[in-house]
């Protein structure tokens, strides 16, 4: 198996396994899956990182974010068959009922003014009320993917 065969077979480990614990998996543990050493698993979550198909926290190399998830807590939590994750972003909240093609709840925190909001994805139909604004084109949202 190649290095690049092993890196995307790591990205379905991450989502896989995050999906049933309900928390990212630690650089450790993909090194214990695919029998790694801590360095070379590390390796492997950066080129993913350069590869755009994650993003690392800056100062432990851990996972940060595997769109639409996030491994801390944000103001978009979705709750999709009792599983409770947290999106990114507003845009992120709806992916991930649409990639777990289920019914969700999302509790989110109005960015301007602090309000609860709620929304649902009900038989692929969302519903609520309001607005999603984006203030930076999608070509500029890898400029600075956290803030974005």
């Amino acid at each position: 198996m190649t290095p690049r065969d092993r890196d995307w077979r790591i990205r379905r480990f991450i989502y896989t396994d995050w999906l049933r614990s309900g928390q990212a998996p630690r650089e450790s543990a993909i090194a214990r899956e695919f029998g790694l050493s801590r360095r070379d698993a590390g390796l492997a979550l950066q080129r993913l990182h350069e590869a755009h198909a994650l993003v690392l926290q800056k100062a432990s190399g851990e996972i940060l974010m595997a769109h639409p998830l996030s491994a801390i807590p944000t103001d978009y939590r979705v709750t999709v068959d009792g599983l409770c994750l947290f999106a990114n972003c507003a845009w992120d909240s709806l992916g991930i009922p649409a990639m777990l093609g289920g019914d969700a709840l999302i509790e989110a925190r109005h960015p301007l003014n602090g309000d609860q909001m709620q929304y649902a994805i009900v038989g692929g139909e969302l519903q609520g009320a309001g607005l999603v604004h984006f203030a930076r084109p999608f070509r500029h949202w890898y400029d600075d993917i956290v803030d974005t």
